[in-house]
């Protein structure tokens, strides 16, 4: 990463990269919770099927929300739905 110092007047501001985080699914670490968009780059299960299998009592999830309000960030336990999947891969042999 290269810096870059312009002069303004009397003060000297410095100008840097902007800086980009990788997501953990992305970056191949291994996350305790997804939310929706990682568990879909992760495992391929798509949104309505992740709801479904969470409202079926198959797999765990969390809502983040503040008190109040009626919207917050629902986040999916990767552990509940690794064990989802074992279940099903039992039960075709």
């Amino acid at each position: 990463m290269q810096l870059d110092t312009k002069k303004l007047g009397e003060q000297i501001t410095e100008i840097t990269a902007p800086v980009s985080a990788t997501p953990a699914h992305v970056a191949g670490q291994d996350p305790e919770f997804l939310d929706a968009v990682g568990v879909n780059a992760r495992f391929s299960i798509r949104r309505s099927l992740l709801y479904e299998l969470h409202n079926g009592g198959h797999i765990k999830s969390v809502s983040l929300r503040r008190r109040g309000r009626s919207r917050g960030k629902r986040l999916f336990s990767v552990e509940s739905i690794r064990q989802f999947l074992a279940e099903q891969m039992e039960g075709e042999a």
